[in-house]
């Protein structure tokens, strides 16, 4: 392998653990900044990395997979949620159910949460957002979960599917409710 290549893989490994800055990976590989910007420049046309406000990390995206922070499973993305919280930090959530319980560890953390639309897929507004629990059908964790932007749509799932329409305050608590017997998590963030 090309001294250039095993610095990509090296640089890729790095990143893994936490963002650098071009000028840190420079003083690690004892290379010029040039050089730094010009391995960082191919990985980012590779679509593996990106570059924010100085610093370079690996791209959030289905070539790095992110895992439910509360179950591990990996994130499918007709389903995923994501959970800002202070700092600029992002937690993962595989689902809407997944996402309730990380929203009832971290809510003093939580500034906003984006879930998808059940139904188009489209990012909405969790705490704006209506939801059926308890649904006869479970994608993915148990007991179901799904985000709806209109509530007649959730209406209409309901009456086919089952579960009971509820806005994301009521959804919170009727997860908690059904998971009450359940085990209880610790977060590590």
């Amino acid at each position: 392998m090309s001294r250039e290549k095993e610095r990509k893989q090296k640089i890729l490994e790095l990143l893994k653990e936490k963002e650098r800055t071009p000028k840190e990976l420079a003083d690690i590989f004892k290379v010029s900044l040039m050089t730094i910007y010009r391995d960082i420049k191919e990985l980012e046309k590779e679509g593996i990395i990106e570059r924010k406000h100085g610093t370079v990390s690996l791209k959030e995206n289905e070539s790095n997979p992110q895992h439910c922070v509360i179950c591990t499973k990996d994130i499918d993305g007709r389903f995923n949620v994501i959970l800002f919280l202070n700092e600029g930090k992002k937690v993962h959530a595989c689902c809407p159910h997944c996402g309730f319980m990380a929203f009832r560890k971290l809510s003093d953390k939580v500034e906003s949460i984006i879930m998808k639309d059940f139904v188009s897929c489209n990012p909405v507004n969790a705490f704006t957002s209506w939801y059926v629990v308890g649904a006869d059908i479970s994608p993915c964790c148990s007991p179901s979960a799904f985000a709806f932007s209109d509530r007649y749509i959730a209406e209409k799932f309901s009456r086919g599917f089952g579960g009971k329409v509820l806005d994301f305050d009521d959804a919170l608590e009727e997860i908690h409710r059904l998971m009450s017997l359940g085990t209880r998590i610790k977060l590590s963030l």
